[in-house]
């Protein structure tokens, strides 16, 4: 059974509210809560599976979070301010423990995140016109669900990239979410599974359908 030591993480990650220095310009800052709990013995992340008719990232698990607006006064608001306006739980129900590192997409967007203990009683008034259903993810499942990457270069000097899925029973848990948490499993849970490597076959996002040989 896989546990997060959580008190070693106040120690060990940072509380920037303002989000790590000089982040990207160019592109759109936004930031995510990472809620982990601790439900019947086990440790998780909550996540949400967007509404799929949303314009963006329609029908993609991800965590709670968006772009900053003008009047957050910095990133740690808007995280907790789309956590309660998409999973409809008060934000008293969260303690922040503090930034993982951050993620640039290549979608235009710098996402930061901030781990926090979810405390309460897994009620959520979730936005129906956002969110289609909460995902409880216990992290022993992602020791267990099929683990794929593509690997590559979408242009013939750009960066090299490897994008993760995970096959898990809720749909296709990939992108910047995955790289976010088998980062941070890596680091923080020992998390060690190597992904079965294969060739993208979709040439939209996700590039991946693994119905496909």
């Amino acid at each position: 059974m896989i546990r997060l030591e959580l008190e070693r993480l106040k120690k060990e990650l940072p509380l920037l509210p303002e989000g790590e220095p000089n982040l990207p310009e160019d592109v759109a800052h936004s930031s995510v809560v990472m809620p982990v709990f601790h439900k019947n013995g086990q440790d998780g992340f909550l996540l949400q599976k967007r509404n799929p008719n949303l314009a963006s990232h329609p029908g993609q698990i991800s965590f709670p979070g968006g772009v900053k607006d003008p009047e957050d006064d910095n990133l740690l608001i808007t995280a907790l301010r789309e956590w309660k306006e998409e999973m409809g739980a008060p934000t008293e129900e969260l303690s922040v423990i503090g930034n993982y590192r951050g993620q640039l997409t290549h979608t235009g967007f710098h996402i930061t995140p901030f781990l926090a203990k979810y405390s309460g009683d897994f009620t959520f008034e979730f936005n129906l016109e956002e969110v289609e259903r909460i995902i409880i993810l216990e992290l022993d499942r992602l020791w267990e669900a099929p683990f794929f990457s593509i690997q590559g270069r979408r242009k013939p000097d750009g960066p090299f990239l490897e994008v993760f899925y995970f096959d898990i029973e809720e749909g296709l848990l990939w992108g910047a979410t995955a790289r976010i948490i088998v980062d941070f499993l890596r680091e923080h849970a020992g998390f060690k599974r190597t992904p079965i490597l294969r060739t993208p076959n979709m040439s939209s996002a996700p590039f991946l359908d693994l119905k496909l040989p």
